[in-house]
C-alpha cells in the first residue's frame, strides 16, 4: 500500500513540474515582442540580458536586451574604467543552454572600436571581457545576423 502510495505521489509531481517547465514561448532570432510583456526582445525564443560585473550577473529588467534591428539587440550598462576589465554575458534568467552566449576563442576581450567578438549561445563560463576607455553609458550589442552571432561595445549617444 505504501509502495503505490510513493508511486501515485511520484506521478503527480512529475505532472505538476512538466506543466511547469512549459514557458509557451516558442520562436528563433528576430522575433520582436518578449511573451513576458516587458518591452524585451526574445532571441532564440527567451527574454535575454546583459549580465556581468556590472550588475552582479543578475537578471535585471533595466537590462533586458531591446531589439534594435532584425537581428541585432542591445542593452545599455555603466562603466567605469577603475573598475575595468568588466565581464559580461548575454543569457536567459536561467543561463539555459542556447540563450549563454560567451566568447568561442579565449581570451574573449574586446577593444572599444575594435573587431566583435565572436560568442557561442551554448557557453557555460567563457565571458566576454571589456575595458571602458572612459567613465559612462554603453550599449552592449549582440549580432544574431550573420553565419555566427557576435558582441561588441560602443559609448552610448548622448
Amino acid at each position: 500500500m505504501f509502495k503505490k502510495f510513493l508511486t501515485s505521489m511520484f506521478a503527480v509531481g512529475a505532472l505538476v513540474l512538466a506543466g511547469c517547465a512549459s514557458n509557451g514561448d516558442a520562436g528563433a532570432a528576430g522575433d520582436s515582442a518578449s511573451a513576458s510583456g516587458n518591452g524585451g526582445a526574445d532571441v532564440f525564443g527567451k527574454p535575454l540580458y546583459l549580465r556581468g560585473e556590472m550588475n552582479d550577473w543578475a537578471a535585471k529588467p533595466e537590462y533586458l536586451i531591446q531589439k534594435v534591428e532584425d537581428g541585432v539587440y542591445m542593452a545599455k550598462g555603466e562603466l567605469k574604467v577603475d573598475y575595468a576589465p568588466y565581464k559580461f554575458k548575454f543569457a536567459d534568467v536561467a543561463w539555459t543552454p542556447g540563450t549563454n552566449f560567451g566568447y568561442v576563442e579565449a581570451p574573449g576581450v574586446f577593444t572599444i572600436g575594435g573587431d566583435p567578438v565572436v560568442v557561442t549561445p551554448n557557453s557555460k563560463f567563457e565571458e566576454v571581457k571589456v575595458t571602458p576607455d572612459a567613465d559612462g553609458m554603453f550599449e552592449f550589442y549582440l549580432d544574431v545576423r550573420g553565419e555566427k552571432p557576435v558582441v561588441y561595445v560602443k559609448p552610448a549617444a548622448k
